[in-house]
């Protein structure tokens, strides 16, 4: 018997975010596994779980799971130890229980949770359904009242981690995930003039966007990210290069 899985796209993080087929399928879970990574913050668990009390409508389960690995997405590897975890979790439910991992923003875009169920696979039998969520890019360009591409010209994503090997300007308008490092202050000598358009706790009450020059908003959102860090305890912040004309 194949064990009905979902894999749903939550948004970035604001309670709106949901699509009407996401609560849908909420709704057909009977348990919603909810990762908690060892650098986690106890706030991002709540979001997903009352994500799910809001929505959810019939009986269901709530199980934490402490995720043992650190994993980038762009790395081809999952650590065995997170595999396991999340196999022993699932095989401990009932056949006919169906499962739902909430992925950040949309599960097709930068995230790991369609990696670990393609690799689970090996070990069960799954009849897996996805379903798209709002991007976190997505967010971004409507919060700034833009488009993700100018006329005519591409869109290139990329990671902090990469991005100062493949950044020129004729790749066109790139948009940055996960660069908890805030790569693009090394930029700053070479494009002064590139414009940034950043923004953190997209679609949440926390909400804070900037917009400009990099010669010009990098130093102040490098004092700003530090100040918003220390608030929280952590950031989730995304931003787009686009070339000067």
């Amino acid at each position: 018997m194949a064990r009905k899985v979902f894999v749903i796209g939550m948004g970035p993080g604001g309670f709106g975010q949901l699509t009407l087929d996401a609560v849908d399928a909420m709704n057909s879970v009977d348990a919603f596994l909810v990762a908690d990574a060892a650098d986690d913050q106890p706030d991002l668990v709540w979001r997903r779980s009352e994500l799910i009390r809001r929505n959810v409508q019939r009986a269901h389960r709530i199980i934490t799971v402490l995720d043992p690995a650190h994993i980038h997405p762009e790395d081809g590897d999952l650590d065995a130890a997170r595999l396991a975890t999340y196999s022993q979790i699932m095989s401990g439910l009932p056949e006919e229980a169906s499962v739902g991992f909430l992925a950040w923003g949309d599960p097709a875009l930068y995230d790991s949770i369609l990696r670990v169920v393609d690799a689970l696979r090996a070990t069960m039998t799954l009849d897996v359904t996805v379903i798209p969520g709002v991007s976190a890019p997505q967010v971004l360009a409507a919060a700034h009242e833009i488009a993700l591409n100018r006329a005519g010209q591409s869109v290139h994503l990329t990671t902090g981690r990469r991005l100062l090997g493949e950044y020129r300007p004729d790749l066109g308008d790139v948009v940055v995930l996960n660069d908890a490092d805030f790569t693009c202050r090394a930029l700053v000598d070479e494009f002064p003039d590139t414009e940034l358009y950043w923004g953190a706790y997209l679609g949440t009450a926390d909400q804070v966007l900037a917009n400009g020059p990099l010669r010009t908003v990098v130093p102040e959102l490098e004092r700003l990210r530090a100040k918003l860090i220390d608030h929280h305890g952590w950031i989730q912040d995304i931003y787009l290069l686009r070339p000067a004309p």
